[in-house]
Order: structure tokens, then sequence, then C-alpha cells
């Protein structure tokens, strides 16, 4: 598997020499999807990427050791990618700033944001729907149909009750509504508004109540929106094919939505709860 380079990676890594670590096979094993702000487009997600990890698909803790090469225990990984983490490992060594004290593993899991996924899909417990939501930008929301893919700290997940609970959400930070609700509230940046998570809980949404009919108004207009956002997507894909971006695939959604019956029930319906 070969690194992927990005258009906002930063010194040193944007131009650092990853030779060692292109083209090389790793075992699948160790190979994981994973959705990233860039993935996600309003109700529905675009095709994962993949990331190696240090612990085995099915496995849910990381085989870490304090005293092992970079926080990991290298026994607990297949040889490749055993030899594949220690050069990484060296590399985040090498080039960490100084006032950086975390290994790799702990730059990885930094606030348990990895291990708080592996926790939640061995036990989902009463929670077992997942949403995620960017955190820049126009507020953009869609459930994570594979349990086992992971989140990339790009965005937020939420675990549900149920399907019900999930489209109550998902109308809810989707909307038009929401977003000029919010937005004055976030700090700008150079690509729109940021730290959504830090703002969005402010407003007063209310925890999903199925007693409560305009929480189910919500969820059941949601469920329509969401079938009609995703029929879109397939019309693009089918449309653009490869050519498909997700600036256009989130541009074109959003045209559907404000122009649809079934998103602007959505965006009455959220209004009145907002």
């Amino acid at each position: 598997m070969n690194p992927r380079r990005g258009s906002q990676d930063k010194a040193p890594w944007k131009s650092l020499d990853l030779t060692a670590i292109s083209e090389q096979a790793v075992e699948t094993a160790h190979v994981f999807d994973v959705h990233l702000g860039e993935t996600v487009v309003p109700y529905a997600t675009l095709d994962p990427l993949q990331a190696v990890l240090p612990l085995r698909r099915g496995q849910h803790e990381i085989p870490a050791a304090d005293d092992g090469v970079g926080g990991i225990r290298l026994g607990g990984l297949s040889q490749r990618m055993r030899n594949r983490w220690r050069t990484v490992s060296g590399l985040w060594e090498s080039n960490r700033a100084a006032a950086n004290r975390m290994n790799l593993l702990g730059q990885l899991d930094y606030y348990g944001k990895l291990t708080s996924q592996l926790e939640w899909q061995q036990d989902p417990s009463d929670r077992p729907v997942r949403i995620v939501y960017s955190g820049s930008g126009m507020p953009t929301a869609a459930v994570v149909d594979n349990d086992f893919t992971t989140v990339d700290y790009t965005l937020f997940w939420i675990a549900c009750g149920d399907v019900r609970e999930a489209n109550y959400l998902l109308a809810i930070i989707n909307s038009d509504t929401l977003y000029e609700a919010v937005t004055s509230l976030m700090p700008k940046g150079q690509f729109g508004a940021r730290h959504l998570q830090k703002h969005l809980w402010k407003l007063p949404i209310p925890e999903f109540d199925l007693g409560n009919p305009l929480h189910v108004a919500m969820s059941e207009a949601d469920e329509a929106a969401s079938d009609g956002a995703k029929m879109r997507l397939e019309e693009l894909h089918e449309a653009r094919g490869d050519k498909l971006t997700v600036t256009i695939a989130r541009r074109e959604v959003r045209n559907w939505l404000r122009k649809s019956a079934e998103g602007q029930a959505v965006e009455e319906a959220v209004e009145e709860l907002l």
C-alpha cells in the first residue's frame, strides 16, 4: 500500500521522503476501511479510503506496550506489518516537533480516538447505530453502515439507540436551519466555519423522545429525505463515475434537498424544533 499525500499536509510531512513505505505489501488483516470528512455527503457516504493500523481486523484491543516500538508490542503484528510499523515509527520520531513527546501510538490514539471505536465495535450495548458528522464547513452527517469501518479524527461520531434516533439527528445536522443557527457561533477558517462539535450542542437540541410527535415526525421526514439523497447520489455516480468528487456530490445533493418536498419537510420540522 502507498502512503497518501494531501493538499493540506503540513511541513515536514508534506515533503517527507516516503520511499521506504511506498509500494510495499502488507497483510490484509491490518488494512481497515476509514471514513474522512471528504467521504461524507448529506445522508450518505462515498467509498471509504483505506488505512494500515497496528492491530488485526477483528481485534478490539491495540497490542500496546510502553516499552514497545512506537508503543506497540511487535509480537502482536504480522511480519510485514511489523516492518512497516518500525519504519513509520522511526519517521515519526525523526520528524515530530520537539515539544511533542508522544510516540506514534500516542499520536494515533490521542484522547482514545481509536480505542473508543474499538470498544464500541466490541460492545455497542443499547446504542448500535453510528452516525458521523463533519467538524468544518457546512454541517454534514450520515449513518456509517459498516460497524467495523474506522472513523478518522476529521469526523465526529455519535452512537444512537436505533435508526429513528439516528434519523432525528441527521435531520437536524444536515439542515440549512441548523447551519444558520450555529454558524454565527463558529470561528472562520480558510475553508469556512470550523469546530462544529464545540458549538452544535449549545443549541436547544433535546434528546430524542419517541413519545414526542415532533421528534417522530422529524425522524420520518428524514427517512424520506435520506432515501431521496441516496438516489440522487446513485444518479451522480452513474453520470460521472470516477470524476465524481465530494465537492460535486455535496453540492448536488444539497441542491436536491433544497428543491425537493422531502428536504423542505425536514427544514420545516427542524425550524419548529429550534
